[in-house]
């Protein structure tokens, strides 16, 4: 197969271009944030998990071939399966995607899938300049300077991404400690499932969380999710709660200190009706 580097000897010429090196710690980067919330995925949705699997895979094999031997073939597959990645990316954080536990639901973009999107976006720019222009040149003289360019590129990637998984495992955990603590009730929804309500004031403005559990206790996933509060003098006020994460629903209002009653509509992406209605107070 013809290489997209000068000639066959400088295939096996070490180091290679830094080109080529950048791709490839951009694409480790980017495999290991899909590595990282792969089982998540699983548990939202099998073929969720799947896919993530694979493309965690391919950017981490992908990143090995364009080390050993960056032909022009390999370079097309690279771009074609991360556009492709990238699109898929947009469509569930704007449309929402029509297959999962949500069908046509938007998911709400974090910091750590941008990042990943956002890595994917300059290989995809990058192995496109590499194919129209044929090959890439790199003088013995430009060789130190390159290397130290993706050694600081990795020392980056390294950095973001950990960041990045750290703070989602911050944000699980401050989720799951508020779950446990004070100002939580209950709700059986039937069939072994669970309504959590959690009512919070410390930052200043009231939020309210409902969070759907079915019998294993795992997050169950509703579609949609209409609420309205009803205060202890009667008052009715609807509450426009947005998806937070599968089975979890949130939103900061301004409520009254007291007793409230909120009464919940949620519908599953099997079109069931779920319901009920729960007390909780306001401080």
């Amino acid at each position: 197969m013809e290489s997209v580097q000068d000639s066959p000897r400088s295939r096996l010429a070490w180091p290679i271009p830094a080109v080529y090196s950048a791709l490839a710690v951009t694409s480790l980067a980017a495999a290991g944030v899909h590595f990282a919330v792969m089982g998540e995925h699983f548990r939202e949705y099998a073929a969720f998990g799947v896919f993530f699997s694979l493309v965690a895979w391919f950017q981490s094999l992908w990143a090995l071939g364009v080390v050993v031997s960056p032909t022009r073939p390999l370079l097309a597959v690279g771009l074609v399966v991360n556009a492709a990645v990238v699109a898929i990316w947009i469509v569930s954080r704007t449309a929402g995607l029509p297959i999962g536990p949500e069908p046509g639901t938007a998911e709400p973009a974090a910091f750590l899938d941008v990042l990943s999107t956002i890595l994917e976006i300059g290989i995809v720019v990058v192995t496109a300049a590499l194919l129209v222009r044929g090959r890439s040149t790199q003088s013995q003289a430009g060789t130190r300077n390159g290397l130290l360019a993706v050694g600081g590129l990795a020392f980056i990637l390294v950095l973001l991404t950990t960041v990045a998984v750290g703070s989602e495992g911050e944000d699980h955990a401050e989720h799951t400690q508020k779950a446990n603590g004070p100002g939580i009730t209950h709700a059986d929804l039937g069939q072994g499932r669970q309504l959590q309500t959690l009512v919070d004031s410390s930052s200043g403005a009231t939020q309210v969380h409902f969070t759907f559990f079915d019998a294993g206790g795992d997050a169950l996933a509703v579609k949609s999710v209409e609420v309205t509060g009803v205060s202890q003098d009667g008052e009715q006020v609807a509450i426009p709660v947005e998806r937070f994460e599968p089975g979890h629903w949130a939103a900061t209002v301004d409520l009254e200190s007291g007793e409230w009653e909120f009464e919940v509509l949620g519908r599953t992406a099997g079109g069931e009706e779920i319901t009920a209605s729960v007390d909780a107070s306001v401080p």
